[in-house]
């Protein structure tokens, strides 16, 4: 038996095979929650084994807020140490959850996620192979976090860190997504367990909306990007006035001088706004000369290189800065997110 981990299991309008799936988790865990998100029937949740913990949301909130739900509940409960979810489709088995709490019990400190391999199973729908891939590809180049599955409704968390994850932002499955985010924040160790692949029906059980539900998922990543778009908006715009004006005054160096220009406005509203994207808890006073350093080599680079390019190519100096700058904006944020911000 495990007695030190609490397994919470989200459901809206789950199928009979939820019941057995229970039975047999009974027998492993002391300590079972599950939160029935608004079901339009409780004829299944009328079937629910003795000693495990019902709670009812009369309408249905969504997966995030039934997952905070049962950490709310679980929160309150002595002797545990971390708790494990479990989806209630089936597509978890008892001996990789038991794994999954295993891995936690050697990692205490760590949050452990169960992960299938979606590069190796053909009965994958192509829908969960797809997304999966570039979330995983997305969430290392955006966040510098390495997860083979993203998705993954199996994961342990230490209860220690149990109210941050209540606080995360998300009521639906946007949640899970920001949850890794929080990971990261905390910067709690990522450990993957191998798990099996299991889709029943080429996954007709599950209620994640692959338009609606993935916009909520890569609103977090477009947020990244908005901050630094504008600036590039600012920078081109202010470039394209600069040089207009400066060009009939300084014709060899009005490139290199409305570089310097528009960069120094754009880098005041880039530092601003990053500030808050990136959620720094640093003062100015230390993220601000890291920023300053980096804004000079970035000006530096670009004037440089649009300045040469212009005397090599046969194209506008604005189309040159768009693409150099393009570049450019790709090294910019793994600075700010790895230096920074960090």
């Amino acid at each position: 038996m495990i007695d030190n981990i609490a397994l919470l299991v989200p459901a809206y309008e789950p199928e009979e095979k939820m019941i057995p799936f229970l039975e047999e988790l009974k027998d492993v865990f002391s300590t079972i929650v599950v939160v029935n998100d608004g079901s339009s029937s409780n004829e299944v949740f009328d079937k629910i084994p003795d000693g495990i913990k019902l709670l009812v949301h009369e309408v249905n909130k969504g997966k995030g807020r039934a997952l905070k739900t049962g950490f709310e509940y679980i929160r309150g409960l002595e002797g545990i140490e971390g708790v494990v979810t479990a989806d209630a489709d089936g597509q978890h088995i008892v001996t990789d959850i038991v794994a999954c709490c295993n891995k936690f019990l050697e990692n205490p400190e760590s949050a452990v996620f169960g992960c299938r391999d979606f590069g190796s199973e053909s009965k994958i729908p192509p829908r969960s192979r797809f997304g999966n891939r570039l979330t995983s590809r997305l969430m290392k180049l955006f966040c510098s976090i390495t997860l083979t599955d993203t998705q993954t409704g199996l994961r342990v968390l230490p209860i220690k860190y149990i109210d941050e994850f209540i606080a995360t932002e998300g009521e639906r499955y946007e949640y899970e997504m920001n949850c890794i985010m929080k990971i990261k924040e905390l910067d709690l160790p990522l450990v993957e367990v191998p798990i099996e692949v299991i889709y029943i029906d080429n996954n007709r059980s599950s209620h994640f909306n692959p338009i609606v539900d993935s916009i909520k998922i890569y609103k977090v990543f477009i947020k990244f990007c908005l901050s630094s778009f504008g600036s590039f908006i600012v920078d081109i715009l202010l470039f394209m006035l600069a040089k207009h004006f400066l060009k009939p005054v300084t014709p060899v160096y009005y490139i290199i001088v409305s570089t310097v220009l528009a960069r120094i406005c754009s880098g005041v509203f880039n530092y601003s706004i990053n500030r808050m994207v990136f959620k720094s808890k640093a003062k100015a006073s230390a993220s601000g000369p890291k920023y300053f350093i980096l804004w000079i080599a970035l000006m530096t680079a670009s004037a440089l290189i649009v300045n040469g390019l212009n005397y090599i190519l046969p194209i506008g100096p604005t189309l040159i800065k768009i693409v150099v700058d393009t570049l450019l904006f790709i090294c910019s944020y793994k600075v700010q997110q790895n230096w920074v911000y960090k």
